[in-house]
């Protein structure tokens, strides 16, 4: 038996002082998988939970109610109408998505083949882009109810404005038919209102728990913790309509202390990683665990990588085929992103789980916290989804930096008086995990200024809603530019295991997008000359090299090959090295 969570999440990209999001991730992902997990739920009879973020429901709203974004504006204009500066941002900013929707899309890969290439484009070019920009993100249930996207991505090129005005007209129709979609599940769960890190909202200083000693930025406020639990159960549970018991907790953190905030915010379940349950001191086995006065489920960690990670490149029949065979009949958790893997699959992951649906024994989170527990835990783990730490949320000394601007401003509530409630909610939006995600050098994405940005607009405009003075501090980006290559400096040795081995190596850092596959996934490339010959290392977050992963170059493209033999693409890596490997 399987129960199955689906992580639908975000982050808040409206700017606090327009209220307008000013990037349209939210926008394009619910004309996808927003739209697509919940119809084929529905359609199946699946006994599956979905759990939900109240920013990113407020960010749905904002769309239903007529607002707009940046993006959105330059694709209602008239192609022909855009002045230089807007048809530039519009070149730049509308060719993002994954490298294979480029390869699965001729019309919007061709584009942005001309774009790398340096070509102008004329009011045709900018049409065909206002179009493919937004049309190459449909997944499968919009295609079927709505066939004329069909017929437009066959065409390809050469749109007309009424084309466009088709494919923005759909796109509004699936974004106001979410929230009558996910009043219906059988099963809904939820996060804190704007996805914290609980346990470091608690005591930052908690951190040390599993990363051992370092530099605690001293943030201490449990309470805080507490309200975004209370605040966003209420919140889902008026936009659907009903109770909710169980809460996915921001990027599966836990510590005790959080788990005493889960219960006394009332929730009855909570889940998490079976890396914190590996850590924790406990008795029994399976899924099903009391912890404190509540439940606590725990994800098998491997088996939800393999959706979000391997099984894009399957057959969808052989896919689920290896997945039930590997669960063995046992009862298992597997929980994930909600719509970030779908952007690998050619159909957006409607066959895989039209497939999942239809052969696995499901049956929702809520349903399975109902039953006698199989063991319990007498101390629970400080730890996350990813490595059971919090490294890439705390660990860098700019991700410190910017929980000690967080303190700074929170301080200030304490003799501020009687705090608008609007006060709270930007501060709450101010202590996202998001923010701190992309501080650091655990990941990278073009859009780091603006990440950078709204965590500090967010921290201005909670200061300016209890009347205190501007921060300066707040108008200097936080966010380090990190120079994404660098060349080799000289002959490596990759037989010799001291440090002068690989000290002259050029590197690249792998870029791994959004998400994080998980334990032992390399943060970069290291690689040099060595008697003429081309050498390659793997290299952790931690400098250490990563011994369970092989570069392979296949079809032009860098993968990661695991000892599996699954491979996994390194988004960006390739794209990087290659000139210095093969130079053209």
């Amino acid at each position: 038996m399987l129960s199955l969570l689906l992580h639908m999440h975000q982050p808040d990209y409206r700017h606090p002082r327009t209220g307008v999001p000013i990037m349209p991730w939210v926008r394009l992902h619910a004309t996808r998988g927003y739209r697509d997990v919940p119809r084929l739920i529905l359609e199946s009879g699946a006994q599956v939970t979905v759990n939900l973020v109240p920013t990113l429901l407020e960010q749905v709203e904002h769309y239903v109610g007529g607002g707009s974004d940046l993006h959105l504006d330059l694709c209602k204009r008239a192609a022909d109408t855009l002045c230089a500066a807007e048809a530039g941002w519009l070149v730049e900013h509308g060719l993002h998505g994954t490298h294979r929707a480029f390869e699965w899309f001729a019309g919007w890969g061709a584009l942005r083949v001309r774009r790398d290439r340096g070509e102008r484009f004329g009011a045709a070019d900018l049409r065909d882009l206002q179009v493919w920009c937004n049309l190459a993100w449909f997944g499968a249930t919009a295609l079927e109810e709505f066939p004329a996207l069909g017929e437009l991505r066959r065409k390809g090129q050469g749109f007309s404005e009424a084309d466009k005005a088709v494919v923005l007209d759909a796109q509004l129709a699936c974004i106001r038919g979410l929230r009558a979609l996910y009043a219906r599940l059988p099963d809904v769960s939820a996060s804190p209102f704007a996805h914290p890190i609980l346990p470091l909202l608690i005591d930052s200083g908690h951190a040390a728990r599993n990363l051992g000693p370092f530099d605690d930025p001293g943030f201490r406020y449990p309470e805080d913790a507490l309200a975004q639990l209370i605040e966003g159960k209420r919140a889902v549970e008026a936009w659907i309509g009903h109770e909710v018991q169980g809460v996915w907790p921001s990027e599966g953190s836990v510590s005790p202390e959080t788990v005493e905030c889960i219960e006394k915010a009332g929730f009855s379940w909570f889940a998490t990683d079976s890396g914190v349950l590996e850590r924790s001191e406990r008795a029994g086995h399976g899924p099903i665990w009391r912890v404190g006065g509540i439940t606590g489920l725990f994800r098998d960690h491997g088996l939800s990588d393999r959706i979000g990670f391997v099984y894009a490149d399957h057959e969808p029949g052989a896919a689920v085929e290896d997945l039930l065979h590997r669960t063995g009949g046992r009862r298992i958790l597997l929980a994930l992103d909600g719509e970030n893997p779908w952007e690998s699959y050619q159909d957006a992951g409607a066959a895989f789980l039209r497939e999942l649906f239809a052969r696995a024994p499901l049956r929702t989170c809520s349903t399975l916290a109902r039953e006698a527990p199989t063991g319990s835990i007498a101390r629970l783990h400080t730890g996350s989804w990813i490595h059971a730490d919090f490294r890439i949320w705390i660990g860098a000394e700019e991700d410190r930096a910017a929980w000690r601007l967080l303190r700074r401003v929170r301080d200030l509530f304490a003799g501020a008086g009687q705090v608008p409630v609007e006060a709270l909610r930007a501060l709450w939006r101010a202590e996202a995990s998001d923010w701190f995600w992309w501080y650091g050098p655990e990941f990278e994405t073009p859009f780091a200024p603006e990440f950078d940005t709204l965590f500090r607009a967010h921290l201005a405009e909670a200061l300016r809603l209890i009347g205190a003075p501007p921060m300066p501090e707040l108008d200097v980006p936080l966010k380090a530019a990190a120079d994404p290559i660098t060349a080799p400096a000289g002959e490596v040795f990759p037989e010799r295991t001291d440090a002068f081995a690989w000290q002259a190596a050029g590197h690249v850092r792998v870029q791994s997008g959004s998400m994080a596959p998980g334990p032992g996934w390399p943060s970069r490339v290291d690689y040099g000359w060595c008697c003429g010959e081309l050498a390659v290392r793997l290299v952790g977050p931690d400098g250490v090299e990563v011994s369970g992963w092989a570069a392979e170059v296949l079809d032009d493209s860098l993968y990661l090959r695991g000892l599996d033999g699954e491979r996994v693409p390194a988004q960006g890596a390739w794209r990087l090295l290659r000139p210095i490997v093969r130079p053209e």
